[in-house]
């Protein structure tokens, strides 16, 4: 009998991401081993991590290291000189960084497991999924930059010499590249919805009201492609992250917890996967 195929998809949800570093400790304490990673914004990060081999440990030491230094940094200098005509809010640096230092200049053809990284073309306005064979093999430290550089937030990244940017604009589950590949999915919703704390009507609120708004976009096309998943049995999983702003994130171990204990809850009504299950469980 051959080995089922399971597909991990990692779904896009700024820093609330870190979730996905528990539900890959309950999938491991599981014993079940994704034979595909795939990720979308900040699951793509999680997910390349786990294609590279990185340990949980090294994850949860970087997920404490974000959290005492963000990502998202004001781009003082370039909105003094460009103004409106900047291309960000934030500097694209710490990202950038983090991803040369997690992948340097592999490949996707150099992961022992393969990798499917979910962006945008900027040009065409179409989905583009880097690590599937209908495109060139790139590093994956670019793809994973751009399928994070959020539109207007980061400034987008330059991916096989083509313009990308945040995969979640389009893609906010990396599903719809995974179905050919395996005969289960595992998807990770984190469709917390918007950050909470007292509304404000200042400048400091912007980037808080654009992640409301894409929150919105991003948790309709989501259930959209839940509702009519046609793919292999599909089974999601939803850390409960609402307390956790996507920007400015939270208490990394709480997070973890959270996407820890929302996987072992699902995982513990799985039974014969594959063999008995079709649809998409829980159902909707």
């Amino acid at each position: 009998m051959s080995k089922l195929r399971i597909a991990l998809a990692l779904g896009s949800g700024g820093l609330r991401g870190i979730a996905h570093i528990g539900v890959l400790r309950a999938l491991a304490e599981a014993e079940i081993q994704p034979t595909v990673y795939a990720g979308s914004s900040a699951g793509a990060l999680v997910a390349a991590a786990a294609a590279h081999d990185l340990s949980l440990s090294e994850m949860e030491r970087i997920a404490a290291r974000l959290h005492r230094k963000s990502l998202f940094q004001l781009d003082l200098l370039g909105l003094l000189r460009h103004g409106m005509s900047a291309l960000s809010l934030y500097r694209s640096t710490p990202l950038r960084d983090l991803c040369v230092e997690l992948f340097g200049t592999r490949t996707f053809q150099d992961l022992r497991t393969p990798l499917v990284v979910s962006t945008v073309d900027v040009a065409s306005s179409a989905a583009l999924w880097w690590g599937t064979v209908a495109l060139p093999d790139v590093p994956v430290a670019d793809a994973v930059y751009a399928s994070c550089a959020m539109p207007g937030l980061l400034p987008p990244g330059l991916v096989g010499g083509r313009l990308c940017m945040d995969g979640g604009v389009l893609d906010p589950l990396a599903l719809r590249a995974v179905a050919p590949l395996a005969d289960l999915v595992i998807a990770v919703v984190l469709d917390g919805g918007g950050p909470g704390g007292r509304a404000t009507t200042t400048m400091a609120a912007a980037p808080t009201l654009w992640w409301q708004a894409q929150a919105m976009v991003t948790r309709d096309l989501g259930r959209y492609t839940l509702a009519y998943w046609c793919g292999p049995p599909l089974i999601v999983i939803r850390p409960e992250v609402h307390d956790a702003h996507p920007i400015r994130g939270g208490d990394p171990a709480r997070l973890i917890e959270a996407g820890y204990e929302a996987a072992r809850r699902v995982l513990a009504r799985w039974d014969s996967p594959g063999v008995s299950m079709d649809g998409v469980h829980p159902s909707l």
